[in-house]
């Protein structure tokens, strides 16, 4: 079972009122492997539960480099593969895509991200546009 499972519509008012779904989660290596096998099963067993009209597109970011260091995926300390996924809702969207990338453990937190807003505000504010002068 994947770890870090985020319905981002829970985390956001404005999200969950859009006419599409937004998750995030993280696998092992084999966990992975098990998606890439029957993917509509696999987001069933998180509660992504998809209709059959619905399409499952997956983009996966350097596939190169998980092919070629296949066997560093089996050691101690495999890399962890995050995946997003959103799409279908109703009628809206017929269509569920996943962007799947990899990275090592001690990325996490590692990084200094510039927020678009806080964590306790909900959007970042519009700015006024600047009039044109004639």
């Amino acid at each position: 079972m994947p770890s870090k499972i985020v319905d981002l519509s829970a985390r956001s008012d404005i999200i969950r009122d859009e006419p599409f779904g937004l998750h995030f989660w993280e696998c092992k290596p084999p966990e992975y492997l098990e998606f890439l096998k029957d993917p509509r099963a696999f987001l069933a067993g998180m509660g992504i539960k998809l209709p059959k009209d619905c399409r499952v597109e997956t983009t996966i970011e350097n596939h190169d480099w998980i092919s070629s260091n296949t066997d560093k995926m089996r050691r101690t300390r495999p890399p962890i593969i995050c995946n997003v996924g959103g799409g279908n809702v109703g009628l809206a969207r017929k269509i569920y895509r996943i962007i799947s990338y990899r990275h090592n453990e001690e990325d996490i937190g590692k990084f200094k991200k510039a927020l678009l807003h806080s964590p306790n505000e909900q959007e970042r504010a519009a700015k006024p546009r600047k009039k044109k002068r004639r």
